[in-house]
């Protein structure tokens, strides 16, 4: 083989796993995983690298050590493709595929992808059309997923139950009602709070003036302080809102605030 065959062949990191205690101490299915990746890469005037192990490791997320390191070499130019007995070795979630393919795998992407029983070598148009059709299905499964949730989601608000952290002035017990949710009460510390901010808005002050009284009263936050986005928030549930959606328009920026204070030093 000439130097400049040797100069082009590809570098390949190997990947095995079981998900067993039992396999892993027995050793047959990784002894098993590493003969057919040397045997494939011989096959394919392949160099393999290194082959990495996780043992005893499900392949429920990716968030494996052994996988890290075999990535981690594909980003520092140690190998150039990734090989796997089976698909099932390097993931068995399609969401988990998709992020892969598109981070590493994908068009584009310098590094390849190889799965020796699936017949996937991404460095073929064959190859990386088995692959786009894996990775079009979790993005799919991905759209399906996010779709089922935000009607799920409307569908609890058009019954009128609350999403999310309780809002300020509220509070969840324990208690469950008949739908198995938690109960949702008033705090009353809280709900003195909310009939504060209505005072002094009704006192026409600026929202940045309420948040600094509310400070100076030491009204409990929800937080280690009181913000405007939190007065406004508290302000619209209590009815107060402009056609814009906001209960005050008119409030001068903090650039005009800045420079009212330092007039008022000037004059003093």
């Amino acid at each position: 083989m000439s130097k400049g065959t040797k100069s082009k062949e590809v570098r390949a990191v190997g990947y095995v796993r079981v998900s067993t205690e039992q396999q892993t101490s027995e050793g047959v299915s990784l002894d098993v995983q590493r003969i057919k990746l040397a045997a494939h890469c011989t096959a394919q005037d392949m160099q393999l690298v290194d082959i990495v192990t996780d043992e005893g490791v499900s392949a429920k997320s990716i968030d494996r050590p052994g996988l890290h390191r075999a990535l981690r070499m594909l980003r520092n130019g140690q190998a150039d493709a990734l090989i796997v007995v089976k698909l099932d070795r390097l993931t068995r979630s399609v969401k988990d595929l998709g992020y892969l393919c598109e981070s590493y795998f994908g068009d584009g992407k310098p590094w390849s992808l190889l799965s020796v029983s699936d017949a996937i070598d991404t460095r073929s148009a064959s190859g990386k059309l088995i692959l786009n059709v894996l990775t079009s299905v979790a993005q799919w499964e991905r759209e399906a997923i996010s779709d089922r949730t935000r009607e799920a989601m409307q569908h609890l608000k058009s019954q009128g139950v609350m999403l999310g952290a309780a809002p300020y002035g509220w509070k969840y017990t324990t208690a469950l009602d008949q739908h198995g949710r938690r109960i949702l009460v008033e705090n009353n510390d809280e709900q003195a709070g909310i009939r504060r901010v209505c005072e002094l808005y009704e006192k026409d002050m600026y929202i940045w003036q309420i948040c600094e009284q509310l400070e100076a009263e030491k009204v409990p936050p929800r937080g280690p302080h009181w913000h405007r986005a939190t007065v406004y928030r508290v302000l619209r549930r209590a009815g107060y809102e402009d056609p814009d959606g906001k209960p005050r328009k008119s409030e001068p920026s903090r650039q005009q605030r800045d420079a009212k204070r330092v007039k008022a030093i000037i004059r003093d």
